[in-house]
């Protein structure tokens, strides 16, 4: 499959945010019910961040606006050359509750190392670590603010190793026992 053309634009004069609605296709992901699959939820989150942020003066492209499956490369492509500023893989687990934010874990870049080094695929988030932890620590302050339980980390998540400007990982659980609470 092709990437999404939305991703693929021409470089942008204003910066903008990439949301990516993770699964898509036949990857499901978590299942919470027979009739509510993470697919779909991650879909709706995107969307309605789009609105959110839009509303507030920033741009949004999303990755899949439908039922597409994206394998985890053509997410990182996508993100690498659309010129965003910042990268948003979305998540929701049926597990726990809040809000988790991630980094990616990678290797920091080695002194004098700057963003034209070649560097192994899985390991080209490396440069853009502060900044990822930086958008990720914005983030994570934002959300305690406003009473949300938050918590964040570093993974070795696919695609975040492999997105080379900031990129965070975000995963919405239930604020109690039912998923409906998503």
């Amino acid at each position: 499959s092709s990437l999404p053309a939305q991703a693929t634009q021409a470089p942008r004069s204003r910066p903008f945010v990439i949301l990516d609605a993770a699964h898509g296709g036949s990857e499901t992901g978590s299942v919470f019910s027979p009739t509510l699959v993470e697919k779909t939820v991650n879909l709706l989150l995107a969307r309605r961040l789009q609105k959110e942020l839009e509303s507030r003066g920033i741009p949004v492209v999303l990755t899949r606006v439908a039922d597409n499956l994206l394998t985890w490369d053509q997410r990182a492509i996508s993100a690498n050359t659309s010129h965003a500023s910042l990268y948003v893989a979305l998540h929701a687990a049926s597990t726990g509750h809040g809000v988790r934010v991630y980094t990616a874990m990678v290797a920091p870049p080695l002194p004098g190392q700057s963003n034209r080094s070649f560097l192994p695929w899985e390991q080209a988030q490396a440069p853009y670590l502060e900044k990822s932890g930086m958008a990720a620590a914005a983030l994570t302050a934002e959300c305690a603010s406003e009473g949300l339980p938050v918590r964040s980390s570093s993974a070795p998540l696919r695609p975040l190793n492999s997105v080379t400007l900031a990129a965070i990982a975000v995963e919405v659980a239930p604020m109690g026992a039912s998923t409906d609470e998503l």
